[in-house]
């Protein structure tokens, strides 16, 4: 698990404790200088964001690269991935401090996705293994950039638009990044392994501060760059697919708000008029579930998900 590490493996340990000791306490002393949440205003609970220091991403995502660099073995190719992580982080914090216009904003989510699509496809093994069906093909590289590039853009607004209740958006992140992790070394693509450690080690510092009622939100800064982590996690497993199964409870909530958005543009009328989204809207404000309920039964339901996933993979 730990072969490419350097020079030994407990490297990462130092690298762990690093991470874990600089993000909190960087956390703690950066959050009151950070930006503040102006509420939501079409979200159920909306205002009671208002005000809180936001954008928390801006400060853990650099931790996690400086560490990744510093105490694992990475070539200049691999550390072609965190420019695009930063980049995405950097974004996310420039609209989180004076809101960007939606136009831009897009812009920049597909600037972010066809450059990791590319970088993907020569990184990543093309070679791809489904191992629940126990398929096996390669892809053609023209087609890999566009299925990479196509990823990244809804991994990072699946992500963004989950984050809209304490916890929800960071717990279901790591539960994801545990599974990848999981799988990666199944399969012995062990080349983002480090990174994947250390990001689950920075998000779990973060839900100190954010677990319900929250001090401090990981605002688009953390939420895109976890976007494209994921993406990037589940095309260096080998199994990019398995994205839709492990990252499924992030698809449904904030890839509803997409397909509901898409559909009425398309076809000028109400759909699913009602069913609120994100779904974490939709539980709060029709089912009268609170904040906590609902990270809890969210990050539940993602448990079985990936148990039942588990267990037919080891049938």
């Amino acid at each position: 698990m730990f072969d490419i590490l350097y020079p030994s493996k407990y490297w990462i340990i130092i690298g762990a404790i690093m991470t874990v000791f600089f993000s909190f306490a960087n956390l703690s002393y950066f959050k009151n200088k950070l930006p503040t949440d102006g509420g939501r205003a079409f979200a159920v609970d909306g205002k009671s964001a208002k005000g809180k220091p936001t954008s928390a991403g801006i400060i853990f995502i650099p931790i996690m690269i400086i560490n990744v660099l510093l105490f694992t073995r990475v070539t200049w190719k691999f550390a072609l991935i965190f420019p695009w992580v930063f980049l995405a982080s950097l974004f996310g914090y420039l609209d989180d401090r004076k809101p960007w216009k939606a136009m831009t904003k897009g812009l920049t989510d597909i600037i972010i996705s066809l450059g990791s699509g590319v970088l993907a496809a020569y990184l990543f093994p093309r070679h791809i293994v489904i191992l629940a069906l126990e398929i096996e093909f390669t892809v053609p590289l023209p087609l890999y950039i566009l299925l990479a590039g196509i990823l990244v853009w809804c991994s990072i607004n699946f992500t963004n638009a989950s984050d809209g209740v304490d916890g929800l958006c960071g717990s279901l992140s790591m539960i994801s990044i545990f599974a990848f992790l999981l799988m990666s070394n199944f399969l012995g693509q062990t080349l983002m392994l480090p990174t994947m450690i250390y990001t689950f080690l920075v998000l779990g510092v973060y839900l100190w501060f954010n677990c319900n009622p929250s001090e401090l939100l990981m605002g688009d800064s953390g939420s895109q760059a976890f976007g494209v982590l994921l993406a990037f996690f589940a095309m260096a497993s080998g199994n990019p697919f398995s994205y839709i199964i492990i990252c499924l409870p992030m698809i449904l909530d904030g890839g509803s708000s997409l397909f509901k958005l898409a559909i009425c543009r398309i076809t000028k009328k109400q759909f699913m008029k009602n069913i609120r989204t994100p779904l974490h809207d939709h539980c709060r404000k029709n089912w009268g579930w609170v904040n906590q309920k609902v990270t809890e039964r969210f990050m539940l339901i993602h448990v079985l998900i990936i148990g039942i996933y588990v267990a037919i993979l080891a049938l």
